[in-house]
C-alpha cells in the first residue's frame, strides 16, 4: 500500500494535480482495504477447521490490485516496464472497465 500512495503522490506531483480531495479519497480507500482483510480474517475466526481461506482470498485480490495500480502509476511516470507486464495490465484494466459497466 505504502508503494501505491507513493507512486501515486509523485504522479500526481509530476502532473501538477496534488489534490488533497484526491489523496483523503485514497487513503480513505486504503482503510476500506483493511476493513475487508480484518472482515475477512473474522470470518475465519468463525468458521470450523483454522484454515485461513477467507483472509488468504482478500489478501491475494488485494495484493493484485495493488500490483496493477503501483505498474499503471509507474508507467505514467515514465518508469519503463517490461511490453508483456504492460500488455498484460492493459488487458486487466479493460477487463475491470468492462466489469464496472455490468
Amino acid at each position: 500500500m505504502t508503494i501505491d500512495i507513493a507512486t501515486g503522490l509523485i504522479h500526481s506531483a509530476i502532473e501538477r494535480k496534488v489534490s488533497s480531495k484526491i489523496a483523503y479519497r485514497g487513503f480513505l480507500k486504503k482503510a476500506t482495504i483493511m476493513l475487508v482483510i480484518i472482515i475477512a480474517n473474522l470470518l475465519d475466526l468463525l468458521t470450523v477447521g483454522g484454515v485461513p481461506v477467507f483472509r488468504t482470498m482478500a489478501i491475494f485480490f488485494y495484493i493484485g490490485m495493488e500490483g496493477i495500480s503501483i505498474t499503471e502509476n509507474l508507467t505514467k511516470i515514465g518508469v519503463p516496464l517490461p511490453r508483456a507486464m504492460t500488455k498484460y495490465i492493459e488487458q486487466l484494466s479493460k477487463e475491470e472497465t468492462t466489469d464496472r459497466k455490468d
